[in-house]
């Protein structure tokens, strides 16, 4: 694969309605790609993926023969994908399954099943390495293992794609991270935590930075405003919503009302923020309750505060 390679994946419509818009996906030999999304694009995305020629792509559910053992597997894997070169012992110690070598398939636990399922990801030399929901219902020991195998074929210079709908199996896993919905593709900024501040620099000019920062199992997660559809605020604990996923956020709700309203965003009410470009509907449900209703899967209702509507129809110019 060349440098910077992108791929162009197709739209996806079903009923006349767009689940997603096609989308550009850049790539480099040696990264992890984690896709974020719900399990019915996972479903269409390894499907596209699986016609692609340069592509391999990994099926959670992909049957095993199990009539064989473990070892009796991986050499027909070896014959399946002509890799002569490689040894049993040397997979079995890759997938952790040396005790397990003379078992039968069928008698092996979930997690140990998922990782002999991934040695056709590592036998086969196609340069893109598609993978369904690698982490799903294994235990954490296998989950080790297979970020291990994750780090042999970046070294392999493979591009690996990982399709999840659980966010915190992506942080640890990926290079890089996107979120896909209804409006396309969205990459996310992630990074490590710093424990120790940075040193001051005094001659520093200040910076606007329009990304909000939230914080999820150790890692900070940057988002653009444009993403965010509602924030939240229950006793004190101050929640961002994005795409049906709640992230923790230090800010307070008047720190992020002051940041956010250049961006279009509401007070909506005193425990809420609102995206008004989410917003598909002001309901009313008696002369003096009201909601929002955002433009989502969830079918999400955000409180709107009596004493707030006059200023929101100003807003809007009804």
């Amino acid at each position: 694969m060349n440098q910077n390679e992108s791929m162009i994946i197709d739209s996806y419509t079903e009923g006349g309605n767009v689940i997603y818009p096609n989308f550009h996906l850049s790539m480099q030999p040696g990264i992890i790609i984690g896709i974020h999304t719900d399990v019915s694009k996972i479903h269409t995305l390894i499907q596209w993926f699986s016609k692609q020629s340069n592509t391999y792509t990994h099926f959670r559910e992909n049957a095993l023969y199990e009539r064989l053992t473990v070892r009796e597997y991986i050499n027909f894997c070896l014959k399946l994908f002509n890799a002569s070169s490689e040894k049993v012992e040397n997979l079995l110690k890759l997938f952790a399954l040396v005790e397990q070598k003379s078992i039968k398939i069928s008698k092996l636990s979930n997690g140990e099943k998922q990782r002999l399922k991934l040695i056709h990801t590592y036998l086969n030399q196609a340069p893109i390495q598609v993978l369904e929901e690698p982490f799903q219902n294994i235990d954490e020991f296998s989950k080790q293992k297979v970020i291990q195998l994750l780090d042999v074929l970046q070294k392999q210079n493979k591009t690996v794609i990982l399709l999840s709908n659980n966010f915190e199996d992506l942080i640890v896993s990926s290079t890089e991270i996107h979120r896909l919905d209804a409006m396309g593709l969205h990459a996310l900024d992630v990074k490590e935590d710093e424990t120790e501040p940075a040193s001051p620099s005094f001659e520093s000019a200040p910076i606007r930075l329009d990304k909000i920062p939230t914080k999820k199992n150790d890692k900070i997660i940057l988002f653009n405003p444009p993403e965010i559809d509602y924030i939240e605020s229950v006793e004190g604990v101050v929640s961002l919503y994005v795409a049906g996923e709640t992230y923790p956020c230090t800010l307070s709700l008047n720190d992020l009302e002051q940041k956010l309203t250049p961006f279009g965003f509401f007070r909506s009410h005193r425990s809420y923020i609102v995206n008004l470009q989410k917003v598909r509907e002001i309901i009313t449900w008696t002369r003096n309750s009201y909601s929002l209703a955002l433009n989502s899967n969830e079918k999400t209702i955000v409180p709107l505060s009596k004493n707030k509507l006059a200023d929101l129809k100003e807003i809007l110019g009804i």
